[in-house]
């Protein structure tokens, strides 16, 4: 621990790849006493008040207990109370020869917490007198989004994780292999769900869920004495409706992991199949929707009237007032005016070209149009929105270091959006143009 530590490591990689796992294993390994290392999670600490005072805890040992009445060791209320403070650990007490690392975890988040602390913590060791820290960034991003756009900091050093291989995904996925099943059987069902799933999903936490929801499914016509273990592909014949819906719903999260246990223990393979598919495919019918906030489902609503909606009918469909150029517009001559609308009904109808982008300002505005009731001040609309982007419900279009003009589209279908619909009682479909 007294070797010479680089001042910034930027590990970055796609996510469920192992990142936090190796560097935490790694310092529990050579740091057994825990003082030199203080793993940070940004979620946890949302502000750099958080950020700083963790890492001065971590450093000397403090634990915030009753005892001391749950205080920190010292108050950092900004970045200069921070340096002076760890000054005051490492400096003067004869320890700034000795590498400590500050390891913070999904740092991405760090770049909206102010211009100026991501290019401090990368000249942390600088600002503390030359002590001997390293911060290590652990992110999914690559280090171009992160590069602060005013300089100031040399550029990390960079560790790159890629994706597992498929015999790593395997040996990984092995290791959930229930107790009293064969791992042979089981190893042949998680190779049949990672041909089916891997082109569209990559992540391993979501792959084992899938394994863990599918393969109880998988092996119930084995209890239910409809196929043994070494017929296979019946067995996999007769799962295929869940493949299907867990596709559709399951890992697109328009229905939870009780609700999918609870209606697709309603399924069994001694059914009529077609029966099976129905009960899978419509497990989600009779719910209100998703479980999202009141104002967050408006949000939703709206986005997917701004991708299905023309522009030029936002005016007519969503205007509170009577539209005084709507008049104007009939006198001009109907006959081409129908023809037009025939024409954009037919084969170019938006239904069925799918979502197409929108500026978040025309959401908004929808948003404001179809809500009956004024918006409260406490509500953040657009983290809502960012809510929504994470959950892959909108899917930003427009680059991401953009900060005006920004442009989504939805996500969702129109079967997923009547529900919505319905638990918050707004009839979408005298708003949407050309739908049937």
């Amino acid at each position: 621990m007294k070797d010479p530590a680089p001042p910034c490591v930027f590990v970055y990689g796609p996510s469920a790849t192992g990142k936090t796992a190796v560097i935490r294993d790694l310092f529990n390994e050579y740091d057994t006493s825990g003082d030199h290392y203080a793993y940070i999670n940004s979620v946890e600490c949302f502000t750099p008040r958080l950020l700083f005072e963790r890492t001065l805890n971590a450093w000397s040992g403090h634990v915030p207990s009753a005892d001391n009445r749950f205080s920190n060791y010292a108050r950092c209320d900004n970045l200069v109370d921070f340096v002076n403070s760890v000054r005051d650990l490492l400096v003067t007490s004869g320890k700034q020869h000795e590498a400590h690392y500050m390891v913070i975890d999904q740092a991405e988040r760090l770049r909206d917490r102010g211009p100026m602390l991501l290019t401090s913590l990368l000249r942390l060791s600088e600002l503390t007198g030359g002590a001997n820290i390293s911060v290590i960034l652990i992110s999914n991003v690559v280090w171009d989004k992160f590069r602060p756009r005013h300089g100031g900091a040399a550029d990390p050093l960079s560790i790159f994780f890629p994706y597992y291989t498929k015999q790593q995904i395997l040996l990984v996925l092995a290791k959930d292999c229930p107790l009293d099943e064969p791992q042979s059987f089981f190893l042949t069902f998680v190779d049949a769900v990672y041909e089916v799933f891997h082109r569209n999903c990559v992540d391993l936490n979501e792959l084992r869920h899938l394994v863990a929801m599918l393969y109880p499914k998988f092996v119930q016509p084995v209890f239910e004495q409809q196929a043994t273990r070494n017929e296979f592909a019946r067995l996999f014949k007769l799962c295929q409706p869940y493949f299907a819906a867990a596709s559709e719903r399951l890992y697109l999260r328009e229905i939870s992991t009780s609700e999918w246990q609870k209606y697709s223990a309603v399924a069994s393979a001694k059914n009529n199949p077609e029966d099976v598919a129905t009960s899978i495919y419509h497990m989600a019918e009779n719910s209100d929707g998703m479980d999202l906030p009141h104002y967050t489902k408006f949000l939703l609503i709206s986005a997917y009237l701004a991708s299905y909606n023309p522009s030029r009918l936002d005016v007519q469909y969503f205007a509170r007032g009577k539209d005084p150029t709507q008049k104007r517009k009939r006198k001009g001559g109907g006959a081409s005016a129908a023809a037009a609308e025939d024409a954009l009904g037919g084969r170019d109808r938006q239904q069925l070209l799918g979502p197409r982008s929108f500026a978040i300002e025309r959401m908004l505005a929808i948003f404001y149009s179809v809500i009956a009731e004024p918006v409260d001040s406490a509500v953040d609309v657009q983290t809502q929105i960012a809510s929504l982007i994470t959950l892959r419900l909108l899917t930003k279009t427009s680059a991401g270091d953009r900060l005006d003009g920004i442009k989504c589209k939805c996500n969702v279908s129109l079967e997923a959006i009547r529900g919505i619909s319905r638990s918050v009682r707004f009839e979408i479909d005298r708003f949407l143009y050309n739908f049937t």
